[in-house]
């Protein structure tokens, strides 16, 4: 059997540390780099530490074994082996949980990546033993150089694949003058991401002590984000220009500083201003909080375990990241994580703690701006109402904890301008950049409504934005004010702009005149996270109160990378009584005109209901003189039994009409009684017992909760 060589030892005592350290670790980073809360400067040091200790550490057991020869070579090789088993794992085995927004993940769905994943660590580790076993010293080194090949040129595609780092400017000057207020003049923006605004009332109203130290401020419940992201949003925010798939991205926000911004108009006033936030939106001059909160408070121990927790995760088997990942508990992170939440939530409440302590007050400067962008309360939804770390609640009790934690944020912020004596004379605008796309509002319970509507509850909630103001010198209770506002008008709410064309529609709007808003909604996934373009941008009217659903309505254009699209005026919902309408691809596109909300894309065999209703919208040409039967060809998703079967009512003209107990393939039948179409309308509604999304019972990215798939449907005359 072969004897090893002192330096032979080195690169097998290395190959474990640098596979799960560096090769997973970078691997993760690099992809990921402008959403992770820390830069690998940040890291690199301590990192580098901590390879060669492990190494060193190796290298010295190895060393110690070796007259052992035998023992020495299974060592050898078990470690080789597990390297290459990284290698696999980290750059092969690549499979897609969903978001780490402090849920849990249905790890019991993926037993079957578990029992493979298994079978090959422990097959790729006995071969290469095996290997080492030949005492073969050329094919000992052949797999030593596999490892370290493969490794390098997996960092190296990593890198060449990243995304170009969004810039920071942080810096001693940059951070100097964040906590320093005027004595005088100064207008503070807040920007909490991701609240809705309909949560903001639930809160005042269920929990006003919580709402208490905003003296002076008016609630602007009627206000709309433009877009339903904060990558094209807190651009227009800030500058009044909207991005709309016409150009590069980047050389849009790259171009932005050159025309009217917020912080220029401030700067002409020979205001000290500040931005502090996070780089999303790619605007120029961001200091990122997270950078400000780590580097003032000396926290880079937990950079460092963050990063721990991504290269275990991506490196080590399936069975093995639940402990990693511990539903947002993550398993390193959390040895100093002290009661904070994870990444940015934790970086927000640190910087939050800084502004506590440090704010100073002097006359140096003519005066000051200020735009704190928070993370808070986006997901994860890892954090309470106080602002500690307590994950696992369902999601939506979760949000409502975590936006009252955001008010509470924002409330100690006020309290701490109080203490410095300067709330009157400050200016204050508390915003959101958007709603969340995810929660429906929180009045929006009209299921029979929503069915038909042509508008989804996504387009509501995420245009839902927060937007509350204080004037310098205002006093009194918080009021809430119905004037239809966009975030664009920003800049006319502080004065900076007045009589031009993005403020007369303000304006209009503030003397009590009717306002159309327009409201641009993408699906954003995340192949465009680091795209320089975004998905279709499809346009939405809003021509009332935006918390009532009935004031949106779809738009007359798509925008789209390739240009603008007109949105085709929808085909008439003229039915013949009699005529079958296909559900199935093949169908090509019959029941579309009938189609309203509740249903996903025809497949070949059927076209599945997904969510808790689906709605249908008929125009009969004559007034039936008989009662309709209502014949449906169809089945129920029993979730791989799972359930029985889906008990589906059926409603007509609001009024219903009876239920199935859907189970097999077969034809349902049920009555419409004629006196209730008064006018050649009908409109028919499913309300499903148990939609279920198939990624919640098996391992899948389906994320539609099925109801029943529908081959065909008639609508005929009672014999």
């Amino acid at each position: 059997m072969m004897k090893y060589s002192k330096s032979l030892l080195i690169p097998v005592a290395c190959a474990l540390p640098f596979t799960i350290l560096i090769v997973s670790g970078l691997s993760i980073y690099f992809v990921n780099r402008n959403e992770i809360t820390f830069n690998l400067r940040d890291v690199i040091i301590p990192l580098v530490i901590i390879f060669l200790l492990l190494s060193v550490i190796f290298y010295l057991i190895l060393l110690y074994l070796r007259p052992y020869t035998r023992v020495t070579t299974i060592i050898a090789g078990i470690i080789v082996g597990l390297s290459l088993a990284v290698w696999v794992q980290s750059q092969l085995l690549i499979w897609n949980f969903g978001q780490f927004n402090g849920q849990k993940i249905a790890w019991g769905s993926w037993k079957v990546n578990m029992f493979l994943e298994g079978v090959l660590w422990v097959t790729i580790t006995v071969v290469t033993l095996i290997g080492f076993m030949k005492g073969k010293r050329t094919l000992v080194k052949a797999l030593l150089m596999a490892v370290f090949f493969l490794s390098s040129v997996s960092v190296i595609i990593s890198f060449l694949k990243a995304p170009e780092r969004l810039k920071s400017a942080v810096n001693k000057s940059t951070t100097k003058g964040i906590f320093s207020f005027h004595r005088e003049k100064n207008v503070l923006v807040i920007l909490l991401d991701d609240f809705q605004s309909d949560y903001f009332n639930y809160i005042a109203t269920n929990y006003p002590g919580e709402i208490k130290e905003m003296d002076g401020f008016t609630f602007y419940r009627n206000t709309i984000s433009r877009f339903p992201t904060t990558k094209a949003s807190l651009p227009s925010i800030l500058t009044g220009s909207l991005y709309r798939n016409d150009k590069s991205y980047y050389n849009y926000v790259t171009n932005l500083p050159q025309n009217f911004n917020i912080f220029r108009e401030y700067q002409k006033k020979f205001y000290s201003t500040s931005f502090v936030g996070q780089l999303e939106c790619g605007f120029p001059d961001v200091v990122p909080m997270r950078e400000v909160a780590y580097k003032l408070t000396n926290a880079y121990f937990d950079n460092l375990l963050e990063y721990l927790d991504y290269a275990a995760f991506r490196g080590l088997p399936t069975f093995i990241k639940p402990i990693i990942y511990n539903n947002g508990n993550w398993f390193f992170s959390f040895l100093a994580r002290k009661q904070y939440p994870p990444g940015l939530l934790g970086a927000d409440i640190r910087f939050l703690e800084l502004f506590e302590k440090n704010v100073t007050v002097n006359s140096e400067m003519k005066g000051t701006f200020k735009f704190f962008h928070f993370f808070i309360p986006h997901a994860p939804w890892s954090m309470n109402e106080n602002l500690k770390f307590e994950p696992g609640f369902p999601v939506g009790q979760a949000y409502i904890k975590q936006t009252r934690g955001a008010v509470q944020l924002a409330s100690r912020i006020l309290r701490t301008l109080k203490r410095a004596g300067i709330y009157d004379q400050t200016e204050i605008v508390i915003l959101s950049d958007h709603g969340t796309g995810f929660f429906s509002p929180i009045d929006r319970k009209d299921i029979y409504y929503d069915a038909l509507s042509l508008v989804p509850p996504c387009v509501q909630s995420s245009s839902l934005a927060l937007l509350l103001h204080k004037p310098a010198h205002t006093k009194g209770k918080m009021v809430t004010s119905d004037i239809p506002l966009e975030l664009t008008d920003l800049a006319c709410l502080l004065g900076l702009r007045n009589n031009d064309s993005l403020c007369r529609q303000f304006n209009m709007a503030r003397s009590a005149q009717e306002r159309k808003r327009i409201f641009y909604y993408y699906e954003w996934e995340h192949e465009y996270w680091n795209s320089d373009k975004f998905p279709p941008m499809t346009e939405y009217i809003v021509s009332g109160p935006s918390y009532n659903p009935e004031s949106y309505h779809l738009g007359n254009y798509i925008y789209k990378e390739k240009g603008i699209e007109k949105i085709p005026v929808s085909a008439s919902s003229s039915y013949i009584l009699g005529k079958e309408i296909l559900f199935t691809s093949d169908g090509h596109g019959a029941s579309d005109p009938y189609l309203r909300a509740g249903w996903s894309p025809a497949e070949p065999t059927q076209g599945w209901s997904d969510g808790p209703a689906s709605g249908l919208s008929f125009k009969l040409e004559h007034l039936p003189r008989k009662d309709l039967i209502l014949r449906l060809h169809g089945f129920a998703y029993l979730a791989h039994n799972k359930i029985n079967c889906q008990v589906v009512t059926i409603l007509v003209n609001h009024i219903k009409i009876g239920s199935w107990l859907v189970k097999e393939y077969k034809v349902y039948e049920a009555v419409i009684p004629k006196k209730i179409i008064t006018d050649g309308s009908v409109n028919i509604v499913f309300v499903y017992s148990n939609p279920i999304s198939p990624s919640a019972i098996e391992k899948s990215n389906d994320l539609r909760k099925l109801g029943i798939g529908v081959v065909s449907l008639v609508l005929d005359s009672k014999k």
